[in-house]
């Protein structure tokens, strides 16, 4: 799956970053643990910071910390799921608990030291939100679980998180207020279709908030230089095997 194009740089940027950040003495995050990741997990959160900063251009050394402090929030957040999986090494589960704790340190050391404090508090919140569905999903885990339900639940675990890293991105831009919100209500759709994607339950979700994407995009197009967000929405339909022909969006979901 290729890069989006026009953020290639700064995304590198943003991988060595956490890597000099995640290294300690004997061992890499992933030397740690049995977390495999695809494109979409190493590449998605950065890349929404990055391609709406490219709307401005401007602050770029801002959005590449902002882009890894919201990597480094859903690392700390899908390692943390690794505790609760059956197939996974006890050594695993053991370092899972950890190196989410570290990785949910980073985030706040990196508010403060990167003049993002003022973001804290939303941080923090978000944090709040993603356990509120972690702790419902659990509830319901020995149950039938609704498409209602798993909406509110994916909606709370990613979709918040993705419309958060819309939203800063947007502001840090310097985007108004009517784009910040048709950007956040993009990239709440973009979470809400991977999430749904990623484990298969409700295919009807993904085609859902694709078009809901798609139109928010179309929405945009004739007041903003939003052809950055277009690659990105190009990358991500291919990282969830979609085609994109035109105006259409064929839905080939497997």
């Amino acid at each position: 799956m290729a890069l989006v194009n026009c953020i290639e740089s700064e995304l590198n940027e943003v991988k060595s970053q956490i890597a000099k950040e995640t290294q300690f003495k004997s061992s890499s995050l992933e030397e740690l643990l049995e977390y495999e990741m695809n494109g979409l997990d190493r590449h998605l959160f950065p890349a929404i910071v990055l391609t709406i900063g490219k709307i401005t251009e401007d602050n770029r050394e801002v959005n590449i910390s902002l882009a890894s402090i919201f990597q480094y929030v859903f690392l700390a957040h899908s390692i943390h799921r690794l505790v609760d999986k059956e197939d996974v090494k006890a050594s695993t589960r053991q370092y899972s608990v950890l190196i989410g704790d570290f990785l949910f340190g980073q985030t706040f050391y990196k508010i403060c030291d990167e003049s993002l404090y003022k973001y804290a508090w939303e941080f923090v919140k978000v944090i709040e939100t993603i356990n509120e569905g972690v702790i419902m999903r659990w509830r319901l885990k020995d149950k039938t679980m609704s498409a209602k339900d798993y909406s509110i639940i994916i909606s709370k675990e990613r979709a918040a998180l993705t419309r958060l890293a819309g939203r800063l991105a947007a502001k840090v831009a310097g985007l108004k207020e009517p784009y910040q919100q048709r950007i956040e209500d993009f990239c709440y759709s973009i979470g809400m279709a991977w999430a749904a994607w990623e484990e298969n339950i409700y295919t009807s979700i993904v085609h859902e908030y694709l078009i809901n994407a798609k139109r928010y995009l179309d929405e945009l197009k004739d007041s903003l230089p939003i052809r950055p967000l277009q690659e990105f929405f190009y990358f991500f339909c291919q990282g969830i095997n979609q085609d994109i022909k035109g105006e259409e969006l064929l839905l080939n979901i497997k």
